[in-house]
């Protein structure tokens, strides 16, 4: 019997103990009130897998380097997430070695709230260390194995290779996965793509750095609404030319616009992904290689229009479970956030976007400036998911007709934010829509992400009835199409900002990644647009 409980205490155990850190992960998310755990089980395992690992490892290195990871995992996830309110990733990690300092200055100067998170995770910090010292101390067990050191090095080394390789930034972080899932993952990137690339000058292109602009000027808009359409081409826009007519409301102000105070023109996206074009439009990325400089956040939309006094906004309609790209649109600048979860959704799913108007309608226009953004679910797969069958106006129900029917649906959700603003009799406010990219629909196709026309080019509209604003509308009037790179400058400058508005001559298109690295499109006006492949060497 004796001998039977001695070989069952060490499988009690490990099972026992991750168990508790589990649910540390819980109760921590709900005491911060942090997005729910995702994955319980996955988690479970994870935990299990470190004190395995650290029980059966026989050499020390291996057991300093489980410990280091798994510590780091939780004090600089918990001190990040309060300073930024996302897990550290590894385009932080290399910035925070980079600027310690300003890094170091920031954290004191928010020490009262950082230290509760701090406390909870050197607390977890020291329940993992009394576990592993009760194991060391106890020898439970006492039978120690080489290949336990070879297997855990085997994997931190393959996610390290693996890192160097892949066609990913992966500079985005997930807060429904756990902390040490998310760091082991942020620190294999760090280790083998980040700082490779930066200590070694790896990429092929030239980094893009802005300083941020210096304010020049009182700003020209009290109020900016930036609409930010999601799947939407040009290409199905009636005004431009589409046999349907899916857009009348644009098409109707812009055939009559007789106060020369808006513009409805074709514009180049950022990207054919809104992971690529988002954040360049949000920090005025002109050029590949820029996620340093969106991460830095100096030319970050969010961050110049808090400098300016304005107060910032961010409402969605896209399911906060596909929302970690937040992090690269400038969420710690965002004072106030509404994601569909907040209105009663589930984190899986988004909401009809005229759900955003009467949440812009509480906001009090009247006082101080206002930057908010609205971002609609729009025209994303599955098409006309969250449509109601009087909206879907195109009645065949073929993926082209609820697709068209999710273009209309942006006319009217645009119709609804016009007239509301131009109910209140002032002319203290710059609206502009774009989208973040296209989508190639048709009878037999349907399909995203790839470089074809439909994919890049979407509709801008921008209307204002502010003069000095129309004044900067001019920059536009010779452009047959936009790029993205300038409404986000023209925004800045109507902030106030020295930023001067970029023209329409030259641009960039993202194909897979914000380095530019597997390859873009580049524009020159008139030229045929060229995609660039930077490993190809003239």
């Amino acid at each position: 019997m004796k001998k039977g409980m001695i070989t069952l205490k060490p499988s009690l155990i490990l099972l026992c103990f991750p168990f508790i850190f589990l649910l540390s992960e819980i109760f921590f998310r709900y005491l911060f009130d942090i997005t729910p755990l995702g994955k319980y089980l996955e988690t479970y395992f994870i935990f299990f897998l470190f004190i395995f690992f650290f029980s059966y490892a026989k050499w020390k290195t291996t057991r300093f380097i489980i410990s280091i990871l798994f510590y780091l995992s939780l004090i600089t996830n918990n001190i990040h997430y309060e300073i930024y309110q996302n897990w550290i990733n590894s385009i932080n990690y290399l910035l925070m070695f980079k600027e310690l300092t300003e890094v170091t200055h920031a954290g004191i100067g928010m020490v009262d709230k950082i230290l509760p998170a701090t406390i909870y995770a050197l607390v977890e910090s020291a329940v993992f260390i009394l576990i592993t010292s009760f194991i060391s101390r106890k020898n439970i067990f006492d039978r120690k194995f080489v290949i336990c050191d070879i297997l855990f090095l085997l994997i931190f080394i393959f996610m390290i290779v693996r890192s160097f390789f892949s066609s990913s930034e992966n500079v985005t972080t997930n807060l429904a996965h756990s902390r040490v899932k998310s760091h082991f993952y942020s620190v294999s990137v760090f280790l083998g793509k980040v700082l490779p690339y930066d200590l070694l000058n790896l990429s092929d292109l030239p980094k893009y750095t802005h300083p941020t602009p210096e304010i020049i000027s009182q700003p020209k808009a009290k109020n900016i609404i930036l609409i930010i359409g999601e799947s939407l081409s040009a290409k199905h826009v009636n005004y431009f030319g589409y046999h349907r007519e899916t857009m009348p409301f644009l098409t109707e102000l812009a055939k009559n616009n007789v106060d020369k105070n808006l513009l409805l023109k074709e514009t180049y996206s950022a990207g054919v992904l809104t992971a690529l074009s988002v954040p360049a439009l949000l920090s005025a990325i002109p050029y590949p290689n820029g996620v340093e400089q969106i991460m830095k956040g100096d030319t970050n939309i969010f961050n110049l229009a808090r400098r300016q006094g304005y107060e910032t906004y961010f409402y969605t309609s896209q399911p906060e479970k596909e929302m970690s790209l937040i992090n690269l649109m400038g969420k710690n600048w965002m004072q106030h956030k509404i994601m569909p979860t907040q209105l009663g959704e589930d984190i899986s799913r988004g909401m009809n976007d005229h759900r955003l108007v009467p949440l812009l309608k509480d906001i009090d226009l009247d006082k101080g400036n206002n930057f908010i953004v609205l971002q609609q679910r729009g025209s994303h797969t599955n098409y006309g998911e969250y449509l109601s069958e009087d909206e879907k106006i195109f009645k065949n129900g073929t993926p082209l007709d609820n697709y068209d029917s999710t273009v209309y649906n942006t006319d009217q959700f645009i119709r609804k934010i016009y007239e509301y603003l131009a109910s209140r009799n002032k002319d203290d406010y710059l609206l502009i829509y774009t989208s973040d990219h296209g989508q190639l629909v048709t009878e037999k196709t349907y399909n995203q992400g790839t470089m074809d026309e439909e994919q890049y080019i979407v509709p801008a509209f921008i209307y204002t009835k502010n003069k000095e604003v129309m004044e900067n509308m001019g920059a536009f009037e010779q452009c047959q199409r936009l790029f993205h790179q300038q409404i986000a400058t023209f925004i800045i400058n109507t902030m106030g900002f020295n930023m001067p508005i970029s023209d329409c001559k030259k641009g960039v298109v993202y194909s897979s990644l914000l380095s530019g690295d597997t390859g873009y499109l580049e524009i020159e006006v008139p030229k045929k647009a060229v995609l660039v492949n930077p490993k190809k060497k003239n």
